[in-house]
């Protein structure tokens, strides 16, 4: 009966409070990440605390996961470990502490850009999208929502 009651009480905690942790973002991170992507659909979004466009993109991300639950969406924070309590804190009031999250762990970030994207110079937010096919494109600055929701209604139905 407890077991019911504490199962029923976490589901009704909002998302908000299901924070998940965030991983530090080494060398390797990246690599980790897609492997996993055995034949499903994958997005990679990096952000900063310093970027007023990346607070719109965690926006879109929000209702993004929310209309399709079962997408894998990956955030990555570019801050310095310094500033883990203030992403954790973006995080929260931007209603995407539930996602899978990581957060730069080095201070040689151009090496770590260099291995996510060698055409990667840092701008952000940065996207990417990966096909389960294999199909791997990148964005930098906001995203088009509507593309978005046409890139992954092909892999999920809606749920709104």
């Amino acid at each position: 009966m407890r077991r019911r009651l504490a199962l029923v009480l976490l589901l009704l905690l909002p998302p908000v409070l299901l924070a998940a942790e965030v991983r530090p973002f080494v060398s390797g991170s990246m690599a980790a990440i897609t492997a996993r992507q055995a034949d499903e659909p994958l997005i990679v979004s990096f952000w900063s605390i310093d970027c007023p466009p990346c607070y719109k993109e965690l926006d879109l991300w929000r209702a993004l996961s929310r209309r399709y639950p079962a997408l894998d969406l990956v955030l990555v924070s570019t801050d310095a470990p310094a500033a883990g309590a203030e992403v954790n804190r973006v995080l929260r009031q931007r209603g995407v502490a539930h996602l899978e999250s990581w957060q730069f762990a080095i201070s040689e970030v151009q090496r770590l850009r260099y291995e996510i994207d060698r055409r990667w110079y840092g701008e952000l937010p940065r996207s990417y999208f990966f096909s389960p096919d294999g199909d791997v494109s990148a964005v930098s600055g906001v995203i088009d929502d509507e593309q978005v929701d046409a890139w992954l209604a092909q892999y999920y139905p809606a749920t709104d």
